[in-house]
């Protein structure tokens, strides 16, 4: 009896512990968040992005010269608050000296978003989406058994939604915006959009300060990425072609993506995963993420240098967009190991593009040992609006 006694008790004690466990308020959520992304890009259209996000006619004359600069670096800032900011919102990055951007960068509240008037229906003049898009994957001499996966856009419109439309969804995938925060700025914005310096530096000590959180201070030691050098290597005797690249010492994993549009109006897509359906996101991803897909195959590996173009993916779009993103690591900060009053994420990233068949427009080409550059057939050219029609309904076109 007396076991039986000792062992209730202990029973007893085990559960009275476990519901003061279950009954323990959990840490408080931080008050402010606080979000830098620092992006380098390279290749076509690199350097373009002025003030406003919108390139002038010296940067386009440039750009078709391959004169362009090769490497840019841009900078997002966005602090979240739950606090709610004051009737004037007033919050400022201090940035090191290395920046070359002066003492401060401001975090501008946007203005609130006009109501849209929800309308039922189709908008008047809509035109059922028309054509079919092509999806081929993998780095290889040539398309694997199965290819490409066939995406009619008619039938997308009736509701018919093949495999291979959600991996194009992930593609284009954006990092979420925090602006619903009772709290909000952000740095580019209205007020202030200068371009970072080429040589600008990220290193060093940095604080935001704002009347609607609590002041943040943290110390980075990551720089932007550099730049990849994305370029052709040389066409392959089957028309397949080499694409290289240099790898970014912190680069995490590789992913590319190509964009055309086939003489038949048929959109092409391309992507180096090895399966149309895990194709990844050519944005921000955490590294313990990029990890597993560099171990599925979905990613190539952080020392992988190369990557050859299907022949089939050339033959039916000679002219289309490369792009490319090495996914960079992050670095975490917090005011407090427990229950911090803020925490802030820095994330980075380098990308890279070309135009494919034209080195001149964004990179030059790099020449191979015992390689005879295939001459290419003269086609038409296509723009970016030959290759999103048909995928995007636009009202009133």
């Amino acid at each position: 009896m007396k076991t039986i006694s000792i062992l209730a008790t202990g029973v007893c004690a085990a559960a009275f512990g476990a519901a003061v466990l279950a009954a323990a308020p959990a840490a408080p959520p931080p008050i402010a968040n606080y979000y830098m992304d620092a992006a380098t890009a390279s290749g076509f259209g690199a350097g373009m992005m002025g003030a406003g996000g919108r390139p002038n006619m010296g940067q386009m004359m440039n750009m078709m010269s391959g004169n362009a600069p090769s490497v840019a670096h841009t900078l997002e800032l966005r602090l979240a608050s739950k606090t709610k900011a004051p009737a004037a919102p007033s919050a400022n990055h201090l940035i090191p000296p290395s920046l070359q951007m002066g003492p401060t960068l401001p975090l501008v509240t946007p203005a609130a978003p006009k109501p849209v008037k929800e309308t039922s229906g189709m908008p008047p003049g809509y035109e059922k989406p028309k054509g079919r898009m092509l999806i081929y994957w993998g780095c290889g001499e040539h398309a694997g058994a199965g290819q490409p996966t066939v995406i009619d856009f008619a039938k997308v419109a009736a509701g018919q939604v093949p495999p291979g439309m959600a991996a194009m969804a992930n593609i284009a995938r954006t990092a979420s915006v925090p602006r619903s925060a009772p709290g909000y700025g952000e740095w580019p914005n209205t007020k202030d959009s200068r371009p970072v310096p080429a040589t600008g530096s990220l290193v060093g000590a940095h604080k935001v300060e704002g009347n609607y959180s609590p002041p943040i201070g943290f110390t980075l030691a990551q720089d932007f990425m550099p730049g990849l050098n994305l370029r052709e290597a040389g066409a392959m005797p089957s028309g397949a072609v080499q694409l290289g690249w240099t790898p970014a010492p912190t680069a995490t994993g590789y992913a590319l993506a190509m964009f055309g549009a086939g003489q038949s109006g048929d959109v092409i897509v391309w992507t180096s995963s090895k399966s149309a359906a895990m194709a990844p996101a050519l944005d921000y991803l955490p590294p313990a993420e990029v990890e597993r897909l560099v171990g599925s195959g979905h990613v190539l590996a952080p020392a992988t240098s190369q990557c050859v173009l299907p022949a089939e993916v050339a033959k039916a779009s000679p002219a289309g967009m490369i792009m490319m993103i090495g996914y960079g690591p992050e670095a975490h900060f917090a005011e407090a190991p427990k229950a911090p009053k803020w925490v802030a994420k820095a994330r980075f990233k380098t990308t890279a593009s070309l135009m494919l068949g034209m080195p001149q427009m964004g990179a030059a080409p790099a020449a191979v040992p015992n390689q005879q550059q295939q001459p290419r057939k003269k086609r038409k050219r296509f723009g970016i609006g030959d290759v999103l029609k048909g995928v995007i309904p636009v009202p009133g076109q």
